[in-house]
């Protein structure tokens, strides 16, 4: 038995794409791809690393006895989460972002950014949004994403900016995510994780297909379209249930249409079943070849 195997599913639960660094970000209803690009920091140059590093306190390291890295002895003292990358657009907020404390000014068009010696833990400090491609379905309204949101963020790494000749300016950024004395127990980022579903409307697979207890071959998958089955009943009821509720599901025994639930009459040799499954514009056929013995 080979134990170095891949799932067969495994394809299905990739991070996807470079992501995007955005501003806002609401995991519950994220909106379109067109609301969410609106929403940009900074178009990136080979991605974005996220990192949160713990610092612990073991409380055995020093007591006699007791081996080091003892679970109930060990603690979490903070994390410090970061994001970097390197930036590839210079638009006003994602200057500000970059530039972290500042005073700025304006006149006859021209913005002015003078650095600040103090932090101010309003202004200066706010929440980003590192947002991915998460799962084999992306699509415009339901994709699958894995979201990052980093809480208090403030660019640590210092305002950097390498021209580069015939080319494109690049603007390094080290976000560190930060505690808020109002709630210290906060942990200063949060990750979340969606599956993509199929675009509404076009998802024309059924969820169960059963023939009485009849075996099928091979097992049904909503991806396999084509069936074979045995039997020396001279009927059994046929049950199809479409994936997506508001599809219409068609049975047919031969020329002969079922109703899901309902029983059909087998002849002697070979009966064809059809089950057509209809969504929008989306269509797909599952056949089974009954043979009665």
């Amino acid at each position: 038995m080979k134990f170095t195997q891949v799932a067969a599913d495994a394809f299905q639960h990739l991070q996807l794409n470079a992501g995007m660094i955005l501003t806002e970000f609401d995991p519950s209803s994220p909106g379109t791809a067109s609301s969410i690009k609106a929403k940009a920091l900074v178009a990136t140059s080979g991605g974005a690393t996220f990192q949160s590093n713990p610092t612990y306190t073991d409380f055995g390291e020093d007591i006699d006895n007791v081996p080091a890295n003892t679970k109930q002895l060990k603690r979490i003292d903070h994390y410090e989460p970061r994001i970097s990358g390197t930036g590839k657009t210079a638009n006003a907020e994602a200057l500000e972002a970059f530039l972290g404390a500042f005073t700025k000014t304006a006149s006859s068009g021209v913005a002015k950014y003078v650095p600040n010696p103090e932090l101010d833990a309003e202004e200066n400090f706010r929440d980003i949004w590192w947002v991915g491609d998460y799962s084999d379905k992306t699509g415009n309204t339901n994709g699958g994403f894995i979201a990052i949101k980093l809480l208090d963020a403030l660019n640590t790494g210092g305002f950097q900016l390498k021209s580069n000749d015939k080319g494109k300016g690049d603007l390094a950024f080290d976000f560190l995510g930060h505690y808020d004395m109002e709630d210290m127990d906060r942990i200063p980022f949060e990750v979340y994780a969606k599956a993509g579903t199929a675009e509404p409307g076009t998802d024309a697979t059924l969820a169960s297909l059963a023939i009485g207890s009849v075996t099928l071959s091979p097992t049904f998958s909503k991806n396999v379209t084509s069936y074979t089955a045995t039997t020396t009943s001279s009927s059994s009821t046929i049950t199809a249930t479409a994936t997506d509720n508001t599809a219409t599901v068609v049975i047919k025994n031969g020329d002969t249409t079922v109703t899901s639930g309902n029983s059909a009459s087998w002849s002697a040799g070979k009966n064809m079943v059809t089950v057509t499954v209809t969504n929008t514009n989306a269509s797909k056929v599952y056949t089974v070849e009954v043979t009665k013995s």
